[in-house]
């Protein structure tokens, strides 16, 4: 384990807050290229919670420091069983999977949470993939999320992800507990665990959100791992791909749960934060 150095102070943006870069598309192999626009039946055959991305909080209000709680881990999952997030005081990384929610904390150990645990900020939905792929030999997570982006059928659709992945190489990262006042993001980040294990196998989780919600969610891919052994996880900063079988959902609606604490209530998100 190491913590992120001075370089990691500086120039912090929402872009490196989830690595929601692109690169060139290596190595991909489809195993049923997404149409073009999904079938009229399976959009309607499913109620309107299998189709929506629940959203905790706001990008925004992590960057005024609002990590107050917003809801459970019992509650969240109501309303979906995969996806990523951050617990109270930006205390480790949520790992949504099966229905289970595990904490990749800032120790590097990996923590299963119980109904009771605060969230302050996630993004999750009950994950019925619409097609898939297969991914070979990718040597970044900038190729990788444009391989997959070229299979996507509207760029400003939402969409979950789940990949069983083996790597040749992962850098992954978790923030540690915040004390009150809280500081902005951006300094919370500066001081993150960074783990970068190789040859492991995992699960990827996720969700790519389109440009136009920037300020609400960070637009891009937000990616969170667990390993097979359920011992090590966290957000995912970087990667080298040996093989990954990634399934795909496409999902046509938000619902966002707003922070109701008090001290958020005084914080005007649509105003960048300044020191």
């Amino acid at each position: 384990m190491r913590k992120s150095g001075e370089k990691e102070k500086k120039g912090f943006t929402r872009r490196d807050f989830l690595r929601a870069s692109v690169g060139t598309a290596a190595g991909l192999a489809a195993l049923g290229s997404l149409p073009g626009a999904l079938p009229r039946s399976a959009m309607a055959s499913e109620g309107p919670g299998n189709k929506t991305v629940f959203q905790v909080s706001t990008v925004s209000a992590l960057e005024h420091g609002v990590f107050y709680p917003v809801t459970t881990v019992g509650e969240l999952k109501k309303h979906g069983d995969l996806g990523v997030g951050a617990f109270e005081h930006m205390d480790g990384e949520l790992l949504l999977i099966d229905g289970k929610a595990y904490n990749g904390m800032y120790s590097g150990k990996v923590v299963l949470m119980d109904d009771s645990a605060p969230i302050t900020y996630g993004a999750v939905s009950f994950f019925k993939p619409d097609n898939g792929v297969t991914l070979k030999t990718i040597n970044s997570y900038a190729d990788m999320q444009k391989s997959v982006d070229k299979l996507l059928p509207n760029i400003n659709n939402f969409y979950a992800f789940k990949a069983k992945t083996t790597f040749s190489y992962l850098k992954y990262r978790s923030t540690a507990k915040q004390e009150k006042p809280y500081p902005p993001l951006s300094e919370v980040v500066a001081h993150q665990s960074i783990f970068e294990p190789t040859n492991i196998s995992g699960t990827i989780m996720g969700v790519r959100l389109p440009t136009f919600v920037n300020g609400v969610y960070a637009p891009g891919y937000h990616l969170h791992f667990i390993s097979d052994d359920l011992v090590k996880g966290g957000h995912i900063l970087e990667m080298k791909i040996a093989d990954a079988r990634v399934e795909i959902q496409h999902l046509s609606q938000m619902l966002i749960m707003m922070p109701e604490h008090d001290n958020a209530k005084k914080v005007d998100l649509a105003v960048p934060y300044k020191k």
